[in-house]
């Protein structure tokens, strides 16, 4: 076989399978006794000359060695793909290769068990696409297990961790915003914030959900009058939300920054203005509540 493809390489023909070969050489390889069979399937598994068809079909064989051959370089996307349909079994095997083509990638990620999609994130060999992210995003949502391997991989795109950090913990959220310079979520899925000191810690942390939450819960306003207010170029609302919920003048520049970050840039201020927005604070919790009221809740 090994000369027959070199004969065919110096003619420059193409590696053909020959009429009945890759039956004959099945057949002959699988009646040898385990030990021949082992080495001649390890060596198989190496070759780059290897017949194609010939380790496509010694896939197929039973003995527990043929696996090894699912690492061979010559098997084709259409010989994986197939054999993925054939076999699950075959799939985590094939998730360890050192290449796959990015439709065999979405083969896996759509019809693999979660062990064998574990297997895929953790071979940083593959060259993940984006899709692959967006779509391995979507089974995070549902299977905690590969929320992690997700997160720690290094060619996670930003949208996914974007997605990834309504999904995660506090300590996996953590390391997706250390990665990602002003990352942020607007729809985690936790717990709202029940005191000052618990909204600007989620606010710290990127979730601008659950600041908007606490504003609401600490003034006693609507959340639609919230989102309203800090939606306007002034930071005239901010600060008499700020004021409304009891939170001290001395955190308003962290607060802008942070809010600037999580909400397109608003709200926008500029030196003149900011003493006077600083002035608001000099009223009290009802007075900037009042004035609230009278504007957005109408």
């Amino acid at each position: 076989m090994q000369l027959n493809a070199l004969a065919r390489r110096q003619a420059g023909l193409a590696i053909e399978s020959q009429p009945g070969f890759v039956a004959r050489l099945k057949a002959l390889i699988a009646d040898l006794p385990t030990d021949s069979a082992q080495a001649v399937l390890d060596e198989l598994a190496e070759a780059d000359w290897a017949d194609p068809d010939l380790i496509a079909a010694l896939c197929r064989i039973s003995r527990a060695g043929a696996a090894a051959l699912l690492r061979s370089p010559v098997l084709r996307d259409h010989d994986l793909l197939s054999l993925l349909k054939d076999s699950a079994d075959c799939a985590s095997l094939i998730a360890r290769r050192s290449h796959l083509s990015p439709p065999v990638i979405d083969a896996l990620i759509a019809g693999a068990d979660t062990v064998t999609v574990t297997t895929l994130l953790n071979n940083h060999n593959l060259r993940l696409n984006a899709a692959a992210f967006d779509a391995l995003t979507d089974r995070a949502r549902t299977e905690i297990a590969l929320r992690a391997p997700l997160t720690r991989h290094p060619l996670l795109t930003r949208k996914a961790a974007t997605r990834l950090l309504d999904l995660v913990g506090p300590d996996l959220r953590a390391s997706l915003l250390g990665r990602f310079e002003g990352l942020h979520a607007r729809h985690f899925h936790t717990t709202p914030p029940t005191d000052a000191a618990q909204t600007l810690h989620r606010l710290q942390g990127g979730d601008f959900v659950a600041f908007r939450e606490g504003l609401s819960r600490l003034t006693g306003l609507d959340r639609a009058v919230v989102d309203r207010a800090l939606t306007q170029d002034s930071a005239v609302p901010l600060v008499l939300l700020l004021s409304a919920a009891g939170i001290d003048r001395a955190a308003f520049a962290d607060i802008l920054t942070q809010v600037q970050a999580l909400n397109d840039g608003h709200p926008r201020i500029n030196e003149r203005h900011l003493a006077f927005v600083r002035g608001l604070f000099d009223l009290d919790a009802d007075e900037a509540r009042q004035r609230l009221g009278a504007i957005y809740s109408h």
